[in-house]
């Protein structure tokens, strides 16, 4: 058994309680001080119990409790059930175990996740969901299909400083619409250029505005900030017909280049097209400099080389490895 040894160690530790007692001379001035051992009780038990608890999780604590305990020769339910307990707590006392179960967990999930791949697909959308969070448990970014996008609340409307309402703009052949074809939505003028753009393209056939929040049908593409992991979301994807008659993705991400996340942002995205270069034809960074838009190509690789080894977003866009929108 992995760590038996030291497992068996702490297990004494949670059993034995030490302390020592000290003797004071009134007369004399005097003082000693002498070590005892005794044998813990059960409150000294479940106070070591609940300590491991939290490192190892209250579930995970109660539920091995409960198969260890179904296990025990004891006199009693109780008994077998304080007996599980210490050895909860002694495993809490080993550093090396939490670690270790993290990892077995991770794999497992992983490992469960990828042979009911299919399986999962078939339940309801409440059902996907809840396996969805399970993988964004995981402490590496990984892949999550993203759900077929099947109706949204959208406002239409937006209230002005002064009290009155105004009909938001709402535009053509996004993926999800009203019964009049139109989709409404709040841009920027970065944002409706680019729109614009794209609509003009040859073989355009559909838009997406990919949803800022967190939920099954968001692309979320993962960045890092001080070793902190930070998921992004593009602004647009676009749908095009190519010339063999199959249909290309684009991804399409209008950004600040003077706000502090977008270095981050950045090569995140570079990160994920090198990732996925044969799921999308173009994934493009963009952003105004002057008067003009600019863009990145992050389906070259020198321009994500680029993009690792630059420190300022802004002189990417400036630079030869950009192009006019």
């Amino acid at each position: 058994m992995r760590y038996a040894d030291e497992i068996t160690l702490a297990r004494k530790a949670v059993l034995t309680v030490e302390g020592k007692t000290l003797k004071a001379d009134l007369k004399g001035s005097g003082m000693s001080f002498n070590d005892f051992w005794e044998e813990a009780d059960f409150t000294v038990i479940e106070d070591a119990y609940r300590r491991a608890s939290r490192v190892i999780s209250p579930d995970l604590s109660r539920t091995y409790a409960e198969h260890l305990a179904d296990k025990k020769e004891a006199d009693s339910v109780e008994e077998a059930l304080i007996e599980a307990h210490a050895d909860i707590a002694a495993l809490g006392l080993v550093p090396d175990v939490k670690t270790y179960l993290d990892d077995e967990a991770s794999k497992l999930a992983k490992s469960w996740l990828s042979k009911y791949r299919v399986q999962v697909k078939s339940l309801s959308d409440e059902r996907q969901e809840a396996y969805r969070q399970i993988k964004e448990m995981s402490a590496d970014p990984e892949d999550i299909d993203l759900a077929k996008p099947k109706s949204w609340m959208e406002a239409t409307t937006i209230r002005e400083q002064d009290g009155n309402e105004t009909h938001l703009p709402t535009y053509d052949r996004h993926l999800l619409c009203g019964d009049n074809g139109e989709f409404p939505a709040e841009m920027n003028t970065w944002e409706i250029e680019v729109l614009k753009a794209e609509m003009a393209r040859t073989g355009f056939q559909a838009w997406y505005r990919n949803p800022s929040r967190s939920s099954q049908d968001s692309l979320g593409i993962a960045y890092a900030v001080n070793s902190r992991v930070m998921i992004m979301r593009p602004d647009f994807i676009f749908f095009s017909n190519q010339f063999d008659g199959s249909i290309a993705a684009d991804i399409v991400d209008p950004h600040g280049p003077q706000l502090a996340d977008a270095l981050p942002k950045l090569r995140g995205l570079a990160q994920y097209a090198e990732d996925h270069a044969t799921v999308y034809r173009r994934v493009e960074a963009i952003a105004k400099i002057g008067e003009k838009l600019r863009a990145l190509d992050l389906t070259r690789e020198d321009v994500r080389r680029a993009v690792r080894a630059t420190e300022d977003a802004k002189s990417l866009y400036d630079s030869e490895f950009a192009a006019d929108y």
